[in-house]
């Protein structure tokens, strides 16, 4: 009983995750998970069990050459909770044996989902499973079309239903075995369209899902969810159109492509970047200013409450909107008709902050660690932390200083940053005894 009132919700979120990797790159290191029957080692299982449980997608092996069809099964299998979060699919028990959830239960959904409140938060995990079903079978089928006329009946369905998972999920793990993600595919609309829609489904989170289930109308959609809705397709389009600039003569990635090939490839740049981690295109033939552009998105990422990484995109949205307000001198931050509190946009800027020292830190010790150049090494760092999983090619040939320092930035990337969130936004207000007078300081 005292462990259990030490230990809140969001550490629990924390430990767990923290168990279900360890569970995860013990069974990986087993003979029966890979293809030469030696099993993985630990560090490289660890690893592995790392990016995929915090759907990151960096890996130091092929994974679909390496690993046995029992070890890409563990792997979907840690992808799959790792994205939904492990506490909606063990609430998932409770819903088959019929059981109520208790009070403390509903306290650790509504956390691990990013929701203030409890009210319809099992209705709300139910919605969150069936449109994950789903959209997750429709991928599937889909992807189907494409992969059992190439890779036979039985390697298509499974290939299908893999890829459809990791998408959705925002992991971009890959089992294709030819090392080049879904490269293969860079000109073939069906596959890299179908992708793009589980990623982007996956990413706009699932409390604005649950919007749209609810009001049933997107004008009457709260604030919140028109805010990313909207920036969503703007972060899509914009993008899309910058990468067709910067990429367009780049022979290396799609200079050589018809007009639709070099639209089609920038527009996945563009979703996948923000998270994802699928590459159609090899990321370190990018030109610098791409490559700086993908660390932009890459520290976006997806919605809160999603499957997606990074700041998440109601912060980013929030953060622009504070600058317009004191480029107006207005005193508050407005978005479609509602004004928005002053803790929330401390919450913003506080994680806005964090993600730029860390990433600036982490990117520096990689750089002198391996020495890889500095840009390289804050796109493979912002990759791990956002859980992305892009990569230039630092992680394979990594140091164990930096394999090991990439594994904490994905755990807290995912685990880290979502459990503080939640604390920042549920926790009482702490009121101080003491009120100082207000003093002066001066800024800029």
């Amino acid at each position: 009983m005292v462990f259990r009132k030490k230990v809140n919700p969001a550490r629990r979120i924390a430990f767990g995750f923290a168990a279900l990797i360890l569970a995860g790159a013990l069974i990986l290191t087993l003979p029966i998970s890979t293809r030469s029957g030696n099993g993985a080692p630990f560090l490289t299982a660890l690893f592995i069990a790392t990016s995929a449980t915090c759907v990151t997608g960096l890996s130091l092996v092929n994974v679909g050459a390496y690993f046995s069809l029992f070890g890409q099964a563990v792997i979907l299998a840690l992808i799959q909770l790792g994205g939904l979060g492990f506490v909606t699919v063990f609430a998932l028990a409770f819903f088959v044996s019929d059981r109520q959830i208790g009070l403390s239960s509903r306290i650790v959904l509504a956390q691990s989902m990013g929701e203030e409140s409890l009210a319809g938060i099992v209705k709300t995990v139910k919605h969150v499973l069936y449109i994950t079903g789903a959209a997750e079978l429709l991928g599937a089928l889909l992807l189907m079309i494409r992969f059992i006329p190439r890779f036979g009946v039985l390697k298509g369905i499974w290939f299908g239903i893999f890829h459809s998972v990791s998408a959705f999920c925002n992991a971009g793990f890959d089992i294709i075995g030819d090392g080049r993600s879904v490269a293969a595919f860079y000109n073939d609309p069906l596959v890299l369209l179908t992708l793009a829609a589980l990623i982007i489904t996956g990413g706009l989170g699932f409390a604005v899902w649950e919007d749209i289930i609810r009001k049933k109308s997107l004008k009457r959609l709260t604030a919140y969810s028109k805010t990313v809705l909207v920036t969503t397709a703007a972060l899509i389009v914009f993008g899309t159109l910058l990468f067709f600039a910067l990429e367009y003569n780049n022979g290396a990635t799609m200079g050589g492509e018809s007009g639709f090939q070099k639209i089609l490839s920038s527009f996945f740049q563009s979703v996948t970047t923000r998270t994802a981690g699928f590459d159609s295109v090899t990321q370190d033939n990018l030109t610098d200013l791409s490559k700086t552009l993908g660390v932009v998105l890459m520290m976006i990422g997806g919605a809160s409450g999603s499957t997606a990484g990074g700041i998440k995109v109601g912060t980013a949205a929030l953060i622009i909107l504070t600058l317009r307000s004191v480029l107006r001198s207005r005193d508050d931050v407005t978005v479609f008709g509602r004004s928005i509190n002053r803790r929330a946009i401390l919450h913003a800027m506080s994680i806005f902050t964090l993600w730029l020292m860390f990433t600036i830190t982490g990117a520096a010790l990689v750089s002198y660690a391996d020495g890889a150049p500095m840009l390289n090494s804050v796109y493979e760092v912002a990759s791990a932390y956002s859980t992305v999983g892009l990569t230039v090619g630092i992680t394979e040939t990594a140091s164990v200083f930096t394999k090991i320092l990439l594994m904490i930035y994905m755990f807290f990337g995912r685990v880290g940053i979502m459990t503080v969130s939640v604390v920042f936004m549920t926790r009482l207000k702490a009121r101080g005894r003491i009120k100082y007078p207000e003093g002066r300081f001066i800024v800029g």
